[in-house]
């Protein structure tokens, strides 16, 4: 298993003890994309077409918030279950 690997199982498993996720409003999205840049896990995915991002794989999510520092636009939130 790589280090990406292991941090990611680590990071999901504090992830379940917080009961975090991302919250992702599209219609505030700019294209920016400066969170597909900073994911470590990779759930973000720019659309070409309509110049927002696609936030797919959130049971991949690490809820490590970089997404959330990038997005100028508040577009993307962590919230609590």
């Amino acid at each position: 298993m790589s280090l990406k690997e292991e941090l990611a199982k680590e990071w999901r498993t504090v992830r379940q003890l917080r009961r975090l996720h991302i919250d992702y409003n599209p219609e505030r999205c700019i294209g920016t994309w400066q969170c597909v840049k900073v994911c470590p896990i990779g759930c973000w995915t720019p659309d070409e077409g309509t110049r927002v991002v696609r936030f797919h794989d959130g049971e991949r999510c690490i809820a490590c918030g970089a997404c959330i520092l990038q997005c100028k636009p508040e577009a993307i939130h962590l919230t609590v279950d």
